[in-house]
């Protein structure tokens, strides 16, 4: 039963964005659980930065609140092979004002104030203390259904004074400070898969780490909450415009469907209207792929189907293509059914047919204006070919 209770509990926070690990180390060492935060900072070696052990007693959930106002969980299973740590997070947002006063508190350099403000930002939050205390209650119960388990919650600063602490501990601002390493490379290890998703057009993949991305927590850039999330979803349609264009996708396509996120996104006046934009966003980069991608054309028949696509009433001719592109119109006429799977005259015809159903189906334009809008001016040729790929003539297709 141990195992798995475990391994869900440990997928459980895991989908939180919380550090969840078994450890059969009896001393608390926070240096290696806080995701780099004292290895960046401070000046000693790591056996200088261990807590001191603190006794602990058996059948308790304890709740750890650290000189840097980060929270942990930790107890000692009842089989007593192994400590299970959670953390570090956050019950609630630690603001600009807060963080001022712990590195007042702690006589920690100023110029070290970003990396902190970034490293508070990505650390997880936890809202409910009752519900969390619960789910390890439970857990604990399970291991042990006879155990009387309690809860208790110490404050290290509690346990130190703050002389004691600035003499062990010596600040040092770093050359090339990063202290949310792990949380860094998490966000650009989801990224890396949501672009991965979005190159195969995967819109349920991707929309899974999208929101594993919302999840995690960014560092505001400016005080305005609507611009902030203006700036990360423009910055998104950016990664996923790149993304598309690696995959194949003509910039053409591209082009027109960045620039629309781009207005629609500026045009939004409240945060909840860009989440709901942010899904559509992905999932229209997905299906573009997915019916735009062009990898595994050659450079002329990509040409040549961007040209089509951009304009049904211009010249569209085997001669025409092959006069622009150098090329030979008999090598041209074969590359193009090799790789399209018809003939070019073949393929010409079935895209302005299905423009003409669409004009037909949603508007009232005459069928000589329809046939002349899809490039084809002679209505009587126009419905003899849409009777042909079709099977009925236009008006009966509009009835």
């Amino acid at each position: 039963m141990e195992q798995p209770i475990l391994s869900f509990l440990t997928a459980y926070f895991s989908d939180l964005h919380i550090q969840c690990r078994l450890t059969d180390r009896k001393q608390l060492e926070l240096a290696d659980l806080d995701l780099g935060l004292r290895n960046s900072i401070l000046m000693q070696e790591a056996d200088a930065q261990k807590q001191a052990p603190f006794p602990f007693v058996q059948n308790t959930i304890y709740f750890i609140v650290d000189y840097y106002e980060c929270n942990y969980s930790f107890f000692r299973l009842p089989d007593k092979s192994a400590f299970l740590f959670v953390g570090p997070f956050l019950w609630r947002e630690f603001e600009r004002s807060q963080i001022l006063s712990l590195m007042n508190r702690l006589d920690i350099p100023t110029e070290l104030f970003p990396q902190l403000q970034e490293y508070y930002h990505a650390l997880p939050l936890i809202a409910d203390k009752a519900s969390m205390t619960a789910l390890l209650r439970h857990v604990y119960q399970t291991l042990d259904a006879d155990a009387d388990v309690s809860v208790q919650t110490l404050h290290l600063k509690d346990l130190e004074t703050r002389e004691s602490f600035l003499e062990k501990h010596q600040f040092v601002v770093p050359e090339d400070p990063v202290l949310s390493m792990h949380l860094l490379e998490e966000r650009y290890h989801i990224e890396d898969e949501l672009l991965d998703a979005i190159s195969h057009g995967n819109s349920a993949r991707a929309l899974s780490f999208m929101e594993a991305l919302g999840n995690l927590r960014f560092v505001p850039r400016t005080e305005d909450a609507l611009r902030n999330r203006k700036n990360l979803i423009l910055t998104l349609n950016t990664l996923l415009r790149r993304k598309a264009y690696e995959t194949g996708v003509h910039p053409f396509y591209i082009d027109a469907v960045s620039g629309n996120f781009a207005r629609m996104i500026e045009s939004i006046q409240s945060v909840e209207e860009i989440n709901d934009l942010i899904s559509y966003m992905v999932q229209s980069y997905c299906q573009l792929v997915e019916q735009r991608s062009m990898s595994s054309y050659s450079d002329p028949i990509r040409q040549i189907l961007v040209t089509i696509d951009a304009s049904l009433t211009g010249d569209l001719s085997l001669k025409r293509f092959a006069n622009e592109l150098f090329l030979n119109t008999s090598y041209l006429s074969t590359l193009f059914k090799k790789e399209v799977g018809m003939t070019l005259t073949d393929y010409v015809n079935a895209n302005r047919i299905e423009y003409a159903k669409k004009l037909l189906r949603s508007t009232l334009l005459p069928v000589q204006d329809v046939a002349a809008a899809c490039g084809i001016p002679d209505v009587h040729y126009f419905t003899r070919l849409f009777r042909r790929i079709t099977g009925m003539t236009p008006r009966e297709w509009r009835r």
